[in-house]
Formats: C-alpha cells, sequence, structure tokens
C-alpha cells in the first residue's frame, strides 16, 4: 500500500475517534449546562452575600462550559473535515461584508481598517460559508495582535496564475521567527484564552478549497497572512458533444440551438 493511500484511511480513523472523544467530552458538559442553569435559577434572586457568589460562580462556570463545547466543536470540525461545496464567490462582497461585520470590535480596539480588491480578482471558486470562516480567523487573529495598542488591519486581493490571494496584513507585534512554525499545530497558541483551533482550521478549510496559506512576519511590524482560492475561470469547458446529434444539420433538427 502506497503512503497517499494511507493518508484517507489515517484521516477516517483520527475522524472517528474524534467523534468519540467528542460523545464522551459533550454528555457530561451538557449535564453540567443543565444542573449549573438549575443552580442559578436557584439563586436568580440572591438574598445574601453568600448567594450572591454562588450566583456569580454559577454564570462563571456555565460559561467556561460554554467555551468547553466550542472547542470540542472546533475540534471535531478540524478532525473530520469540511463537506466543501464550491460555487462562485463574489469575493468583493464576501470581504465588505466582513469588515462591516467587525467594524464596532475595531473600533473598539483602535484599528483601522481598508481594503484594496483588484477587479480581476473578484470572482473565485469556493465554498462561501467555509470561505468567511477561514477569513474571519485571521481577522480576528489580527485582531487580536493588536488589541493592546491599537494598529492598521489590511486586506488585499490580487490574481496569482490560476489562484487569487487574499492578503490580511496587521501592524501588531509580530510572531518570533522561532515561533511561525508553530502557529498552525492545534492547541497551540500565544494569546491569552486562545484555545489554538482557529489557525489549523483555517489551513485545513483552504487546503480543501484547493488552495494554500502562508504566513510572513517581521518583529515590531506585524504579520501578513496570504490566502489563496482558485480563480473563477474565464470561460467554461465546452459542453460536451450530444452522442444522438447526426452531423452538421443536428441544431437546425432542434430549433436552431445546439442539441
Amino acid at each position: 500500500m502506497t503512503r497517499s493511500s494511507k493518508r484517507p484511511r489515517r484521516l477516517e480513523y483520527m475522524g472517528a475517534m474524534a467523534a468519540g472523544l467528542a460523545h464522551e467530552v459533550k454528555n457530561p458538559l451538557s449535564t453540567m449546562t443543565v444542573n449549573l442553569q438549575l443552580l442559578a435559577e436557584d439563586f436568580a434572586t440572591p438574598q445574601s452575600q453568600v448567594e450572591e457568589r454562588t450566583l456569580r460562580r454559577a454564570h462563571l462556570l456555565l460559561g467556561e462550559v460554554k467555551r468547553l463545547d466550542g472547542i470540542v466543536n472546533d475540534f471535531l470540525e478540524l478532525a473530520r473535515g469540511y463537506e466543501i461545496q464550491p460555487e462562485t464567490v463574489d469575493l468583493e462582497l464576501l470581504i465588505t461584508d466582513l469588515l462591516r461585520f467587525v467594524e464596532p470590535e475595531n473600533e473598539r480596539l483602535g484599528i483601522r481598517a481598508r481594503s484594496l480588491l483588484a477587479a480581476d480578482a473578484r470572482l473565485v471558486l469556493a465554498d462561501p460559508k467555509f470561505l468567511r470562516v477561514a477569513l474571519n480567523n485571521l481577522v480576528v487573529n489580527a485582531q487580536q495582535a493588536m488589541a493592546e495598542e491599537g494598529g492598521e488591519l489590511l486586506l488585499e486581493t490580487r490574481v496569482r496564475g490560476r489562484l487569487v490571494e487574499v492578503r490580511v496584513t496587521d501592524t501588531g507585534p509580530g510572531i518570533p521567527p522561532d515561533k511561525l512554525e508553530q502557529i498552525f499545530m492545534p492547541f497551540w497558541s500565544n494569546k491569552q484564552g486562545g484555545t489554538g483551533l482557529g489557525l489549523p482550521m483555517t489551513r485545513r478549510i483552504v487546503e480543501e478549497l484547493g488552495g494554500e496559506i502562508l504566513v510572513q512576519s517581521e518583529l515590531g511590524r506585524g504579520t501578513r497572512f496570504v490566502l489563496s482560492v482558485p480563480k473563477l475561470p474565464d470561460q467554461l469547458p465546452p459542453a460536451t458533444p450530444d452522442p444522438t446529434a447526426e452531423g452538421p444539420g443536428a441544431a437546425e433538427r432542434n430549433g436552431g440551438n445546439p442539441a
């Protein structure tokens, strides 16, 4: 058996293991959620400082359980892979809508966002839902990098051969050279409270879309992620000839239109 033929089986095996692990973890998390909600209801109108503390702790634990449930879901998706359904995507509209969505958070953090979108890089072949998830992960990563001092966020598009690049650049502190190889590893994060799954998920999505993702960073100057996806072909492939058509007169027999 060749190495390439082993890979799908290994991924299938890992996906099955992830599903089993997720099932074992999510059941007790659901039980904890229900009981914490009941506890919060019991102390909804606290009559003492002790009851107030209990209510605060119940809400705190509910938040942590919700966060753990999100981590399990992200891990399960990462291990299983994604059901990609490619279609024509207007990259300009997607990026414009994404920047509008993150504008309130950018304003809160003191981040100035802008875009430079090439006209010939507008249409791509991708799954719009997953492409937005990937780009949103990169934007959130940039926001976290600039959270302390603010900065500038730039989204650019350009054509590179049969691919369209989306460049997400921030002016944050940059990534140390010895850490660049680790940022796409699951559960590795240098951010407080980070799950370390955002960038691995992004890379998995981009690869399944038929593209690639690269990172460039310079300490003190910022970081640029370059995400690429297939460009929409300028011309669709020719239609397959109709085997029932008989010679040049077939079009005329079909009302002047090719069969």
